[in-house]
């Protein structure tokens, strides 16, 4: 199990009243498996970056709240959110937890 932050910027709004995200704060930590995800990648002239892809599985009795918006702290990184948190049940409907998509790429 590998520790898991969940970092969110609180909206706000700007000089002019314009709505904007505030700056990140540390919301929630969690335990959590943290399974690589192979994807194939093309490569291209432009980029040869590296793909830093999880798929992060968290316990819990009820939903942990992570939003599609949130970056993830996980292995030294924050990490975006590849899309909605999923929810992880067993077959009569229980809930397990939250299954979370990261995908960053560099370079």
């Amino acid at each position: 199990m590998e520790r898991i932050d969940v970092w969110r910027g609180e909206p706000g709004l700007d000089a002019d009243g314009n709505a904007v995200q505030g700056p990140l704060e540390l919301v929630m930590s969690f335990s959590g498996l943290v399974a690589p995800v192979n994807t194939p990648e093309t490569s291209s002239d432009d980029s040869h970056g590296v793909t830093w892809d999880h798929a992060i599985y968290i316990r819990s009795k009820t939903p942990t709240g992570i939003r599609d918006t949130d970056l993830i702290g996980v292995r030294g990184r924050r990490v975006p959110v590849d899309g909605v948190v999923c929810v992880w049940e067993k077959p009569d409907g229980t809930h397990v937890g939250d299954v979370v998509n990261v995908r960053l790429k560099e370079g």
